[in-house]
């Protein structure tokens, strides 16, 4: 085993620049089963059947390599796009899985020429990832065959427009109890800067009044259904969890409305999830940056 974890080690800070064996074997594969021309009076079909097989290997070149090879993410990261926004790729991915430990962890890397806030988000993206992978290899020596723990990343693109840019970072850890969290990063395209809740904030009355909707929201849910718990008016515990700080998760809805995004266990009991609440845009315009109404 330690073999096998030494050189997955060795393969994370490699890039690879040679074509898959996998992506060999499938075009071989291909190749094999394509029919032979027999004469001239087949032309006409035979060549819808290969028509139906460019498009199979463009296929197989597009959409399969990004997630196999770091060369081919690269290359196509100077493709041109039609319209100006925001390219996200694939650059790397952390595999490794035996009897007691898992892991999967997608790296992506954003291009924005038109700001320099991409790159920020790549170098904390590159240190998350590389906090991530050396806990995990350090737990596997630590607890060998003893016990299981599991980490797994990926992330999706919630808005790409020529006005708003956001990436969401998924993260699910399992190690006696699961834990998932999210990390949000946007960018304003039309001044290029990384942005937070707080820069959304007129004034102070910007989190009271967001607070106070979600409380809101959370007793309407609780009296609806008996199921449903949320840290707040507890009087065992005596405290107020709903507290929003200038960098909490948040992001835009298809409405223009404000999600805001609170991790496991941060308001709730763990079998609620990660609660997201949906704050009105008419019911904050007033307490916005007058950029953002």
């Amino acid at each position: 085993m330690n073999q096998f974890d030494d050189f997955l080690k060795a393969k994370a800070r490699e890039e690879a620049e040679d074509i898959p064996d996998c992506v060999i074997e499938r075009i071989e594969q291909t190749l094999s089963q394509l029919p032979e021309r027999k004469n001239k009076t087949e032309v006409s079909g035979s060549f819808s059947k290969y028509a139906v097989m460019a498009a199979g290997f463009l296929l197989v070149f597009l959409i399969i390599p990004p997630n196999v090879s770091t060369a081919y993410a690269q290359a196509l990261e100077k493709v041109p796009v039609i319209s100006n926004i925001v390219k996200v790729v694939t650059i790397r991915n952390y595999f490794y899985s035996d009897d007691n430990h898992e892991m999967n962890v997608n790296m992506p890397k954003i291009e924005d020429e038109s700001s320099g806030a991409a790159e920020d988000i790549n170098k904390e993206i590159d240190e998350m990832t590389e906090i991530l992978v050396g806990q995990f290899y350090e737990e596997v020596e630590e607890i060998g065959d003893q016990g299981y723990g599991a980490v797994y990343t990926d992330y999706s693109v919630l808005t790409n427009t020529e006005k708003w840019f956001t990436l969401r970072i998924q993260v699910h850890e399992d190690a006696g109890s699961s834990n998932t969290y999210y990390k949000y990063y946007h960018i304003d395209r039309n001044s290029g800067k990384l942005i937070q809740l707080g820069d959304l904030a007129a004034d102070d009355r910007f989190y009271s009044i967001i607070e106070n909707e979600i409380k809101r929201q959370m007793r309407e849910q609780m009296a609806e259904d008996i199921n449903k718990k949320y840290w707040v008016d507890d009087a065992e515990l005596g405290q107020d969890f709903v507290k929003l700080a200038e960098n909490h998760n948040f992001y835009w809805d298809e409405n223009e409305d404000l999600v805001i995004v609170f991790d496991k266990y941060e308001v709730a009991p763990g079998y609620m999830g990660t609660p997201e609440f949906t704050v009105s845009k008419e019911l904050i315009r007033d307490v916005l940056n007058t950029e953002y109404r």
